[in-house]
């Protein structure tokens, strides 16, 4: 077995028998990660799968006590160990800050999530001039689905306004980000728990355009643990970066009307599970006003759009072709 080295000399084992060394890209690959030692092994058995290698990566242990640091190490990554617990922002940040001269982009994975071996090179591939690129995620859990692309065009997202209406399309473990501009705009907002991804795209893409693939590159675990998985704070969140961002000219009355539509409808359903009959007709009574009905339907047709895309792609599995899952699951990695 040939040891993992992700970002030195030594290849990972799936692909030291292909004889021909893979492309080293100017990436730096970031993880934060806090008390996930099992996940975190998960994530870097992708990392060490792609078939192109980045120029570094870098595991930032913000403050666990199970072993991460030495986990992270076993697999030949470099490792920013951190006394306390500081926050997912804060640790990214730390990451990015860490990185070595010459590192153009920042490929973003979180610990409880995993890449498709082809995820970096499809990237790479997209690149062009945009400031920010983002692959398609298969979505593993209670809402098997797709995040991300819609189209098998791909989209190209010129406005910030694009990511709060009809929803932000961007996982954060399927962008790749240049480097400067991220760090230019301020990084991630080190005051905000929930949705400081999306608050970093939306400054992002004031420099710039982004893109999105239309390929599935990554896999996207929801679990009960994650902060995402919070309606009402993600709700509250998304409240607080429109104010945040008031001044900006992408802002308008409409668009706030419609981010509203959306986190009223996605309220209405939760009531609607949970049998909360009062709030699920206080939703509706307020989403009837024609204006709000048209918001509406843009946003069914999105996702209707998007439904057609995952089937089209053969996610989930069982509908159509196979799922991604099985056309390109990682390859184990053991670390010696």
């Amino acid at each position: 077995m040939v040891e993992p080295v992700l970002a030195g000399k030594t290849l990972p084992s799936s692909q030291a028998d292909g004889g021909e060394e893979p492309q080293v890209l100017p990436v730096v690959v970031v993880i934060a990660t806090y008390q996930r030692q099992a996940l975190l092994a998960r994530a870097l058995r992708s990392v060490a799968c792609q078939t192109v290698r980045p120029a570094q990566v870098l595991v930032v242990d913000d403050g666990s006590r199970d072993g991460t640091a030495e986990l992270a190490r076993s697999f030949g990554v470099e490792v920013i160990e951190k006394a306390r617990n500081e926050g997912l922002s804060a640790a990214r940040d730390d990451g990015i800050q860490a990185a070595r001269p010459g590192t153009i982009w920042v490929a973003l994975l979180d610990d409880d999530d995993e890449w498709l071996p082809h995820h970096l090179s499809t990237l790479w591939s997209w690149r062009g001039a945009h400031v920010l690129v983002s692959g398609t995620a298969a979505v593993l859990g209670p809402s098997v689905s797709t995040h991300g692309a819609s189209s098998l065009r791909g989209e190209v997202v010129r406005s910030p306004a694009r990511l709060l209406f009809p929803e932000n399309s961007v996982t954060t473990s399927a962008a790749m980000v240049r480097r400067d501009v991220l760090t230019d705009v301020g990084g991630f907002d080190k005051s905000l728990r929930y949705a400081e991804d999306l608050d970093a795209w939306l400054r992002v893409l004031e420099r710039g355009t982004a893109i999105l693939v239309p390929e599935i590159t990554c896999l996207y675990h929801q679990h009960g643990g994650q902060l995402s998985s919070n309606r009402d704070a993600m709700r509250a969140a998304n409240t607080q970066i429109m104010n945040k961002y008031e001044s900006r000219s992408w802002i308008s009355p409409r668009l706030r009307q419609r981010v509203a539509v959306v986190d009223t409808w996605d309220h209405l359903q939760a009531c609607r599970a949970a049998r909360d009959w009062d709030h699920a007709w206080s939703d509706g009574a307020w989403l009837a006003r024609p204006s709000r009905l048209a918001d509406l339907s843009r946003l069914w047709a999105f996702r209707r759009k998007t439904r057609r895309f995952s089937l089209d792609h053969g996610w989930p599995p069982g509908h159509g072709d196979e799922g991604p899952h099985e056309r390109a699951q990682p390859a184990s990695v053991n670390p010696q």
